[in-house]
């Protein structure tokens, strides 16, 4: 998935398509409580009840139906926690973590794990174990990083000084700025992408009000062991020790951060619990259960692809464009301007190309690419194919390149964009360029 910046990677507000109007735990239950307590003041002017021994009641009767109906909520659209034995930081966990989400009802759908899915899917689990998805979030510790970061330091630029990293005999790794009074030691704990373009290392830190904060490290791993500044990072400037060591959020800036990476996670208090790294099968299919007890149980089992019988072409687009991003996401001047960092975000690019607009809106992500399969893995001529599939100078009632009907579809109208650290990304604004 690559490399992010700071307030690309994390979104400014998690947003999952839905137009109704989002409500907080504490929306609800307030609103509740102060609908009740209404009523039973009137009851008591008419019959004399004791309020003060009614309200504690109804205050945890009305809180408690409340979490009930938030954590049912499903994971597409909503932070879901995990059925599927899991990764913590914690060791353990309070009793309310422990509940599998489901999609509705006690007997609905509950996370399986990918490798269930292998058992009628081996080629797409296969396919999808070399996808870039496959390792977008790990623990820093499970991966070469300590090995090629150990002894290592790096100029951080003028206000934030120089890095020292060190591993630990547990392989561990550690940062701190040399001759720096600020925060030393402080640990590298996660990586996020898969390192076909970057790996960044986040760590998370639960600040003095209970909030979980993340720092985004100023300093990544490139292909070929490269180190080198994040990519957004170069412009910012450190407003307080612990941005010394990168671009800190907190909250739900954070979670987005931590969602976009894995199948589940939720942060609290400075760790992530129910975390099922990486963006696996049912990231996108959702929970599996079901599925996997009618396949099993059935002679020929429903079909099942996204867990939606109404599923469509912008339910498809929703579902990437949450992580990949919307037009909804970018600032008006970004869309009207269009600059080079927009190619990181395909949708954005694709919702705008005439290809999409005179499909009568039915183009969609999987129409060109494989979800399982990683496009590193394809020709360029067989991506082509997809482009003359609609194109074909063998059907008449397309529309056909006058230059080349046949080849060079990508490079003339989908050409790459150059990003900081060398990192080069296809505009997926499908277009005839001026130049």
């Amino acid at each position: 998935m690559g490399v992010r910046r700071s307030e690309e990677t994390c979104e400014r507000k998690s947003r999952h398509g839905h137009n109704q109007p989002r409500f907080t735990f504490c929306d609800i239950s307030s609103s509740f409580i102060a609908r009740t307590s209404a009523c039973l003041d009137r009851q008591s002017e008419r019959k004399g009840l004791n309020i003060t021994r009614i309200i504690p009641i109804t205050i945890g009767v009305s809180l408690a139906a409340v979490t009930i109906y938030l954590s049912m909520q499903q994971q597409i659209g909503e932070l879901a926690i995990a059925d599927e034995p899991t990764q913590s930081v914690a060791k353990s966990t309070s009793s309310t973590d422990s509940p599998s989400v489901t999609k509705e009802g006690p007997q609905a759908a509950t996370y399986v794990g990918r490798q269930q899915c292998a058992e009628c899917h081996r080629e797409n689990f296969e396919q999808h174990a070399a996808h870039g998805h496959a390792s977008t979030f790990s623990e820093v510790a499970e991966t070469d990083l300590p090995d090629i970061f150990d002894q290592q330091t790096f100029d951080g630029g003028e206000s934030y000084g120089t890095y020292q990293y060190s591993k630990d005999s547990s392989g561990n790794l550690t940062v701190s700025l040399l001759a720096d009074e600020s925060p030393s030691n402080l640990p590298l704990q996660y990586v996020l992408g898969s390192g076909h373009n970057a790996r960044t290392i986040l760590t998370l830190n639960r600040a003095s009000d209970g909030v979980t904060e993340g720092i985004e490290h100023r300093v990544s791993c490139y292909p070929n062991q490269r180190l080198g500044m994040t990519v957004g990072h170069s412009e910012k400037k450190a407003t307080r020790d612990l941005e010394k060591f990168g671009d800190v959020t907190r909250g739900e800036l954070t979670q987005r951060c931590v969602y976009c990476h894995t199948t589940t996670g939720i942060l609290t208090e400075g760790r992530i619990d129910r975390l099922v790294s990486n963006v696996n099968c049912e990231k996108c299919h959702g929970p599996g259960s079901e599925h996997v007890r009618q396949a099993r149980e059935l002679k020929d089992p429903p079909p099942y692809s996204v867990g939606d019988a109404a599923w469509d072409v912008e339910s498809e687009i929703q579902l990437c464009g949450d992580c990949h991003r919307l037009p909804r996401s970018i600032t008006k001047q970004e869309l009207r301007d269009y600059p080079n960092t927009l190619a990181r975000f395909q949708p954005v690019g694709m919702l705008r190309s005439k290809c999409y607009l005179a499909s009568n809106r039915e183009m969609k992500c999987s129409t060109c690419h494989d979800p399982h399969q990683s496009v590193h893995g394809i020709s360029q001529h067989a991506h082509e194919q997809k482009c003359i599939q609609c194109h074909d100078s063998n059907d008449s009632s397309h529309t056909i390149c006058p230059v080349s009907a046949e080849a060079n579809c990508i490079k003339c109208h989908m050409p790459v964009v150059p990003q900081e650290q060398d990192i080069e990304l296809h505009d997926h604004w499908i277009r005839v360029h001026e130049d």
